[in-house]
């Protein structure tokens, strides 16, 4: 690799003034404002238009501004809303010059409705289903599945977050004015060159890390927040990088949702894992009028990042992830944590069998298959559940489309609260046994898929597909 002048002098700058304050403290005191993603919410039936096309965007937020990929004219896309009970026409057009399909993981639709390699929209093809909306509130997100190319495809810009609503998520006391104080939060983490241009290569194994981590777009986020409590709905919308999160002053997140929608309880943890795909709600407490950051474990040092301008590195230059500044005074009334949130997640009978999952690790497969279309690779029947047991050695998530499922156990334990609601993708690491619930069909033209979450992984071949016999 070439070492230019440029990065000469900012690793000259580097190793003289590293040690005289913290890389992260410096980065908060000099953040960029967080950009809220517009929301576009189905009404009386009109279609939402999502364009897929280039764009420019700066990753730092000032007038750099370099070439990108993204939905409807900026980097990533808007937030999506929908109800539950509607009938929502989406119309996918694709601008871009290459093949793209399109899913929505964690929707509950029939296969004909997922998207996928079935659905691929050729350079100027538009894709115009009409997905009914059949499930309780949660946080899901919509991003390319292009088959073989869904890792560079999302890591250009090509994914957005989804919101589920119901009358239950409308009744809980719990902030829900988007943009004020409920705010979608996605994590990526990216590699950047000397002129903030994403730089992406695949590995020749595992899956792609980049050094430098962006929230909603954008390095060292911050938001003004009103004190009381504000709402984080987090996707961890990375290629491989799972997240531990902590805040700054060790106050909890009070966890109020996973992947498939509400836990029964809120549940405070003082340290909040995200694996890539996963989402989670977070209510966090700002009454006291103090700021607090989010962090995601250590930045690098200043020897780590000298060496990270000679060789690409996988340590974050800087773990700030969101940085909360309370203004105003405390609202006149404040309501407390719920105590309850939704009835417990439980399933009746035993169920109908067990099968088990072995990822690939060096190589690229499931159970020694490599995906392939034109082959089912399980069959299982709507209203039914299955006991799976996925097994990997090399850490990664993993995550079925169009069902719902309940960790059973992580290597023989217990799942943490937080891991306790109905959920669609899990980091393995070791054995995870799930009970998987199987509510939507598919078919042989249009199957489900299951796959690793680490997106280069699923590309070279870590997926399999499910067809669910529908109930007759």
């Amino acid at each position: 690799m070439s070492f230019s002048r440029r990065q000469f002098i900012q690793a000259s700058g580097l190793a003289l003034c590293g040690s005289a304050l913290p890389f992260s403290a410096r980065a908060a005191e000099n953040g960029t404002a967080l950009p809220v993603p517009p929301l576009l919410e189905s009404r009386r039936g009109q279609p939402l238009f999502l364009t897929l096309q280039r764009s420019h965007w700066s990753f730092s937020g000032d007038k750099n501004r370099v070439p990108v990929w993204g939905i409807n004219g900026g980097y990533l896309g808007p937030t999506v809303r929908v109800w539950s009970g509607d009938d929502v026409k989406l119309i996918y057009s694709n601008r871009l010059n290459e093949p793209v399909s399109m899913t929505v993981s964690g929707l509950q639709v029939p296969g004909a409705l997922m998207g996928g390699a079935p659905r691929m929209m050729s350079p100027g093809v538009d894709w115009s289903p009409v997905v009914p909306i059949r499930q309780a509130a949660a946080t899901c997100w919509y991003h390319a599945n292009t088959p073989n190319r869904m890792a560079p495809h999302v890591y250009n810009g090509l994914a957005g977050m989804w919101l589920v609503e119901d009358e239950v998520s409308k009744s809980l006391p719990i902030p829900n004015h988007y943009g004020v104080d409920d705010f979608p939060v996605i994590i990526q983490d990216k590699r950047l060159d000397n002129f903030g241009v994403p730089q992406y290569e695949p590995p020749s194994s595992g899956g792609f890390v980049g050094d430098t981590l962006v929230v909603n777009g954008v390095q060292n986020p911050y938001v003004e927040v009103s004190r009381g409590w504000v709402r984080l709905r987090l996707l961890n919308a990375s290629n491989s990088r799972r997240y531990q999160l902590v805040m700054s002053d060790n106050r909890p997140f009070n966890v109020i949702s996973s992947d498939q929608g509400f836990l029964p309880a809120p549940v405070a943890v003082q340290q909040l894992s995200l694996a890539p795909g996963e989402r989670r709600e977070v209510l966090v407490d700002m009454s006291q009028g103090k700021e607090v950051s989010i962090t995601a474990g250590v930045a690098a040092g200043v020897m780590d990042r000298l060496r990270g301008f000679f060789e690409p590195s996988s340590i974050l230059t800087s773990t700030v992830v969101l940085n909360l500044r309370p203004t105003g005074l405390l609202p006149l009334v404040t309501d407390n944590l719920p105590m309850r949130l939704v009835a417990d997640q439980i399933i009746d009978g035993l169920p109908s069998r067990t099968r088990e999952f072995r990822l690939g690790d060096a190589l690229a497969g499931i159970n020694g298959a490599l995906w392939d279309m034109t082959r089912i690779d399980t069959q299982a029947q709507q209203g039914s559940y299955e006991r799976w047991i996925i097994h990997s050695d090399t850490p990664q998530a993993f995550h079925i489309q169009g069902v719902m499922f309940l960790i059973k156990s992580v290597n023989g334990a217990q799942p943490m609260g937080e891991d306790r609601g109905w959920k669609d993708t899990v980091w393995v690491d070791g054995d995870v046994e799930l009970l998987v619930l199987f509510t939507q069909p598919s078919s042989q033209h249009f199957p489900f898929v299951y796959h690793s979450q680490m997106l280069e992984m699923a590309d070279r071949g870590s997926a399999g597909q499910l067809l669910v016999l529908p109930v007759m």
